[in-house]
């Protein structure tokens, strides 16, 4: 295996990441950051520098002493934050580990790369955390949500796993809604009042979405990239599409499958909505964490809320989000 030390640099909302990386993590992270190139706009930095461990998992990194408190129930492994010294640790296995010290703007990720698994959660999930806290530092507080736009009003459409979000994804995209991101966007309070960006990726689609859409039929017969439980869509490639950087959060959609052949849309409180967007908030330091309830608060004000029980009309469902998005609809979240 190459193991010659490559560098990369990408902006990604704002933010320049400078990383220091292996030949495989480089292939990783040019694959997921390739529509955040550098621009003159990035002004602040984050460092990051990923070591080779050996397969008998022998780290450069120790964790940190003290007390902690997990903040992120991290599958196999730890996610904790240390108080005392502004510190967030997070492991996999014995296969990653990664500490990033929020002050320095420095991360540090070690991870044993013979195995796929640890290359994907290194330069993905795990890396996903970090970011999500490095961004909240800069004031730009996570959603988990998919974000899409049209006439510059952004519909968000938060869901855990198995809600049918990126199975939502793709019907917008057929139907030419602006793309913001499938998983995961960012709000902040700007000079013209609350906006949103995303952090555009690939698609990660199961079997079940693949059969709904009939031009996705060839990644059935595609392999699955190492890591990966599902198959990828490249959104540039398959509909030609651009991400968008930033919109104006019109309204929530909070989807459900319904089992049903007709999907149906309800209107609900701000109230509702909030409870549940926000155990996704990740409890570090504390200030960080008020200003990401205070921004979420306010989503829900600005924000028309609906519910989505969805079905399987996939050409009727955009023309549906359309009417929730007409510019005549007044906001009514409490």
């Amino acid at each position: 295996m190459n193991t010659e030390s490559q560098t990369r640099c990408y902006c990604v909302n704002g933010i320049n990441i400078q990383v220091c990386c292996s030949p495989a993590i480089a292939q990783c992270l040019d694959a997921r950051f390739r529509f955040f190139p550098v621009t003159g706009n990035c002004v602040e930095k984050l460092h990051l520098d990923f070591h080779a461990a050996s397969p008998a998992g022998e780290h450069s990194i120790e964790r940190p002493q003290g007390n902690s408190r997990p903040f992120y129930e991290m599958p196999q492994g730890e996610a904790s934050y240390f108080a005392a010294t502004d510190e967030v640790y997070i492991s996999f296995r014995e296969g990653v580990r990664a500490l990033y010290t929020p002050p320095s703007g420095r991360v540090v990720v070690s991870t044993v790369e013979c195995e796929p698994r640890n290359l994907f959660m290194a330069s993905h999930l795990i890396l996903t955390i970090i970011l999500v806290e490095s961004f909240r530092r800069h004031r730009w507080y996570s959603l988990h949500a998919a974000g899409f736009s049209m006439r510059g009003r952004a519909i968000l459409i938060p869901g855990t796993s198995g809600a049918g979000k990126s199975t939502l994804s793709v019907a917008l995209l057929r139907a030419k809604f602006d793309y913001l991101t499938d998983d995961m966007v960012f709000l902040a309070r700007t000079a013209e009042g609350l906006m949103v960006r995303g952090l555009a990726e690939d698609i990660d689609v199961s079997e079940q979405t693949i059969r709904f859409f009939p031009e996705l039929d060839f990644l059935m017969h595609a392999p699955k990239t190492d890591g990966f439980t599902k198959r990828q869509l490249r959104v540039d490639a398959v509909y030609s599409v651009t991400p968008i950087l930033e919109s104006r959060p019109s309204a929530i959609l909070l989807p459900h499958i319904s089992g049903r052949p007709q999907s149906t849309i309800t209107q609900i409180d701000g109230d509702e909505a909030f409870r549940e967007i926000v155990p996704n908030v990740l409890l570090t330091e504390q200030r960080v964490c008020e200003g990401h309830f205070g921004v979420l608060a306010e989503l829900v004000r600005q924000a028309r809320c609906y519910r989505l029980e969805t079905g399987q009309d996939f050409d009727r469902i955009p023309y549906l989000i359309q009417q929730v998005l007409a510019p005549d609809q007044e906001p009514v979240c409490a």
